[in-house]
């Protein structure tokens, strides 16, 4: 089985597509949630693991939501060509590159259905 389409597609491709539809990305609500984490993220008090326990209360198809969005932005994080990289971000692209490596390499094991 298959990662969704979504999923299959380079960070490059996506980017690509967004800029062919002309599309300002400021004003989607993909944009405006990024940047509302980005705010939760930069507080001292944020705590993932109180993060991730909140994750079982998402509606079941959610979670799958949620999987395909933590897939992409593995996959872009892990592209060097889409964002500069230094000391800031060096170990999270470091890590992303690997995590992608896996991805590809169980791409046929990974199935991620629309229920």
């Amino acid at each position: 089985m298959k990662l969704t389409s979504t999923i299959n597609r380079s960070p490059g491709f996506l980017m690509n597509n967004l800029n062919k539809m002309n599309m300002n990305i400021n004003e989607s609500r993909e944009y405006k949630a990024a940047k509302e984490l980005e705010r939760v993220l930069n507080d001292y008090s944020f705590n993932p693991d109180r993060f991730t326990a909140a994750i079982p209360s998402f509606h079941k198809t959610l979670e799958q939501n949620f999987m395909r969005l933590i897939i992409a932005c593995i996959k872009f994080m892990a592209d060097d060509s889409n964002r500069f990289i230094d000391l800031r971000n060096k170990g999270s692209h470091e890590a992303a590159v690997i995590l992608a490596k896996a991805l590809e390499e169980h791409k046929d094991e990974i199935y991620l259905p629309f229920i």
